[in-house]
């Protein structure tokens, strides 16, 4: 993989200190804030965008999972999303996903690995 075209997102270190780590990024021209974790040894990006009020899934709490560590939960009004996939579980928007974003790790860094994305100044 050639590193160049890799934008950086964290290390492997960062995100084992934190339960997630925030970063704002320009994705298709337009600033978002991203949510990266770690779910079951893996690592996953999504737009931090619940799809039903169009909030940050921590704008309410400083938390992006339920109480049970299984899914990714929006604080403002409960959805649950599979970590995994992004796919909402709640009956109001099942089926919808949250937007996911590619990652590559390469010697502890993790990368995103999206050609619509660049890094916030």
């Amino acid at each position: 993989m050639a590193i160049d075209n890799k934008k950086p997102a964290c290390t492997r270190d960062e995100l084992q200190q934190a339960r997630f780590l925030i970063r704002h990024v320009d994705y298709k021209k337009q600033p978002v804030s991203v949510i990266i974790f770690a779910f079951e040894e893996l690592v996953y990006a999504y737009i931090n965008h619940c799809m039903h009020m169009h909030r940050p899934l921590n704008c309410e709490q400083d938390a992006i999972f339920d109480e049970t560590g299984k899914f990714l939960r929006c604080s403002m009004h409960g959805f649950i999303f599979d970590p995994k996939t992004g796919e909402c579980q709640s009956p109001v928007c099942f089926g919808q996903r949250l937007q996911a974003l590619r990652l590559e790790e390469v010697d502890g860094t993790i990368y995103f690995a999206e050609k619509h994305l660049t890094l916030s100044d």
